[in-house]
């Protein structure tokens, strides 16, 4: 199998590292910056480690791959697809790993359906520099199960999911609000403790009310109790921003946690459960998309 990158950056590099552990030759990559003094130096270094030959413009890449990995910034996707349209041949495995949004994936295939070429868009979940070639990888798309069959006896891990291409990158960045939320909340949760003295305290609650229950469970609990007691629950919070201010510490998690508790606050739920409970977080999310 011959595999190429266009972009050598960490997500090129990781997984090229790992392949190499599993006996693949023969890959080539291309990078814009591979002839710049600084960039490229670790460029040059970097492919030499994991053992790739640097080619020198991306259409080369491209007529040689069998199966090739598009890992450039997201705002470059479109970019370089419309750049190695050109070379691109059918029933070549077309892996866009970047960052770019579901509309833009939609159009990269949009641009290169009529090449024949089997397109995926995969996501990477994980973390790179740890897991390497087995980043955890969802893929859609119509090359996503070719994919799949490729590159698992690589040991690659690869989840197919269905929805076309774009339906891979969507579940990467809605993740990201919870994840990257979440992290979020924790430091501005921990930096309000521990001004206060009670960090210790604070996590051992936590953990009494979060530790070993599943994650639906909470899902719904969270989501159901915050529509019946949206109102309550906002006018609380108001106490929290004001001890942050107190702190003189960042509020921006606190105050934008406030205004989605008044945003559901508006649809009165709290009436319209008078005589029972929501069955769960679906029933709240679809009440939701009515317009208020």
């Amino acid at each position: 199998m011959k595999i190429g990158f266009i972009g050598f950056g960490e997500a090129a590099y990781c997984i090229s590292c790992g392949l190499r552990e599993e006996g693949v030759t023969g890959i080539v990559a291309y990078d814009a910056f591979a002839s710049r003094e600084l960039e490229g130096r670790r460029i040059h270094d970097r492919a030499s480690e994991s053992g790739v030959g640097l080619l020198d413009n991306p259409a080369d890449v491209a007529s040689y791959a069998d199966t090739l990995f598009v890992a450039v910034p997201s705002t470059n996707a479109l970019e370089v697809c419309e750049a190695i349209r050109a070379s691109l041949k059918a029933g070549q495995i077309y892996a866009d790993v970047s960052a770019s949004s579901p509309e833009t994936k939609r159009r990269i295939w949009e641009l290169i359906r009529d090449t024949g070429v089997l397109f995926v868009d995969a996501a990477m979940l994980g973390s790179l520099p740890q897991d390497r070639h087995r980043v955890p990888i969802t893929a859609s798309g119509n090359g996503a199960e070719a994919f799949h069959e490729a590159m698992t006896p690589l040991g690659m891990r690869i989840t197919v999911v269905g929805g076309g291409s774009g339906a891979a990158s969507a579940i990467k960045l809605v993740r990201s609000i919870f994840m990257k939320g979440l992290a979020s909340l924790m430091i501005e949760m921990l930096q309000a403790a521990d001004a206060q003295g009670v960090t210790d305290d604070v996590v051992a609650s936590l953990s009494g009310s979060l530790d070993g229950v599943p994650f639906r469970n909470h899902l719904s609990r969270l989501v159901t109790g915050t529509a019946l007691h949206a109102k309550r629950r906002a006018d609380e919070l108001k106490g929290s921003i004001a001890l942050l201010g107190e702190a003189r510490l960042d509020d921006a998690m606190t105050i934008a946690a406030k205004h989605k508790h008044e945003l559901v606050a508006e649809y009165r739920f709290s009436e319209a459960y008078a005589s029972g409970k929501p069955s769960g977080y679906g029933e709240i999310i679809e009440r939701l998309k009515v317009k208020r």
